[in-house]
């Protein structure tokens, strides 16, 4: 992970349209055209936490799509481009191997595998205080007809 945050906080809704309680990537680590890191910090009124502090797995999964978002929009913003919507259209081969916990921060790295038309296809790894929590490839389609 790298240590300097490129945004964090409200700065993120510049990039993606998600907003509270939806909202589930609070910084921005690095992101150039072929990857991203974004990171959560679980608090105990996220909508995904249960079961006395428990991050869910459809929680995970969200922090990963959004990261994807993420990585498309600030793209968008520093080419100067409209910013547009985004739509999981795949994900496979999820794995999770650790729960987060009110208090964890998730870490995210993507790495673009393939690019489409309209269409992305990134490898994504998920860490909690370096150790490997979920992991998966998410095709993300972004609509950018207007």
């Amino acid at each position: 992970m790298s240590a300097t945050v490129m945004y964090s906080g409200d700065e993120i809704k510049t990039f993606i349209p998600q907003r509270e309680p939806m909202l589930m990537v609070d910084k921005l680590y690095t992101c150039d055209e072929a990857s991203v890191e974004a990171g959560l910090t679980v608090s105990p009124d996220n909508i995904f936490v249960y079961d006395g502090g428990l991050f869910s797995e459809a929680g995970m999964i969200e922090h990963i799509a959004q990261s994807a978002a993420l990585f498309a929009g600030y793209n968008d913003w520093i080419n100067h481009r409209p910013i547009v919507l985004g739509y999981i259209a795949e994900i496979k081969k999820f794995a999770l191997a650790a729960t987060a916990h009110v208090g964890d921060t998730l870490v995210s790295r993507l790495n673009v595998v393939s690019q489409a038309m309209n269409i992305t296809l990134m490898d994504a790894t998920t860490t909690i205080n370096g150790n490997v929590a979920a992991s998966c490839k998410i095709k993300i389609f972004m609509d950018k007809k207007k």
